[in-house]
């Protein structure tokens, strides 16, 4: 069938204004009606808009969205098996949660007894499972299976202590940042401080499964300044250019 962009907008639940705004951004590409004029959608422009819809209800970023469907090599089937999997992944980490809110509840009642180690499980696996989705094929590639599993498990396995050793740790080395993207000093006590926080954090993170070296910190300040997702992170806590200032922090301390 074929749709008028108000057709369109009403079958799928957006705005009129959504469909323009995708058609745009590239996403989306109507025809016009030699005999009247009128814009319309055809039955594969219905589809993409399903793709995207998709694709927002995973949360992905429209800069994500165009990057995958505007790629010459997009192929819809790909897509939705991916699709599939992540809303798979995310049923399961709902699944956890729902387990964990029903125990909490019992607990509260009495009805079972709770560690304080399985009360904080669930969030640990979730984070476990995003890791996965983001990092896990370099991850798989760097490390051995046996690795990567007795780091998870050392994850999961943190105390309450320990975790907030780290978010502690990780609070103090957002504001070192922020004051070094000011003074930009890396002979300073802030830039030292910095990392020793960022050192620390990584000794905490990664256990007794992977021994901490400063090549192995400095590889990992590699990755940070060629992978945009780990420049997002800092950038987003501290400012633009925190990533790249802790790079060469760690460029100048870990030896």
């Amino acid at each position: 069938m074929a749709y008028q962009t108000s057709e369109l907008a009403k079958l799928a639940g957006v705005s009129q204004r959504t469909i323009r705004y995708y058609e745009q951004q590239g996403l989306l590409q109507a025809r016009r009606d030699p005999q009247n004029n009128y814009r319309w959608f055809d039955q594969q422009q219905v589809d993409r808009l399903q793709q995207i819809l998709f694709y927002r209800e995973l949360a992905f970023p429209l800069a994500t969205i165009k990057q995958i469907m505007l790629a010459p090599d997009f192929d819809i089937g790909t897509s939705l098996r991916q699709q599939e999997q992540k809303l798979r992944q995310q049923r399961a980490r709902l699944d956890q949660l729902l387990v964990l809110l029903k125990q909490t509840q019992q607990a509260q009642e009495g009805k079972i007894t709770m560690s304080d180690q399985a009360k904080f499980t669930a969030f640990k696996q979730q984070q476990v499972a995003q890791n996965d989705q983001l990092y896990g094929e370099e991850l798989a590639a760097k490390y051995s299976d046996a690795q990567l599993q007795a780091a998870k498990n050392h994850w999961i396995g943190l105390s309450q202590d320990q975790v907030q050793q780290m978010q502690t740790l990780e609070t103090d080395l957002v504001h070192q940042l922020q004051k070094l993207l000011v003074t930009t000093d890396l002979e300073s006590v802030t830039a030292k401080q910095a990392f020793a926080d960022h050192q620390q954090w990584l000794q905490l993170a990664w256990g007794p499964s992977t021994t901490y070296s400063a090549a192995a910190h400095r590889g990992l300040a590699a990755m940070y300044q060629v992978d945009p997702r780990f420049q997002t992170h800092y950038d987003q806590l501290a400012g633009a250019g925190a990533t790249a200032i802790l790079c060469q922090v760690i460029e100048k301390y870990a030896r």
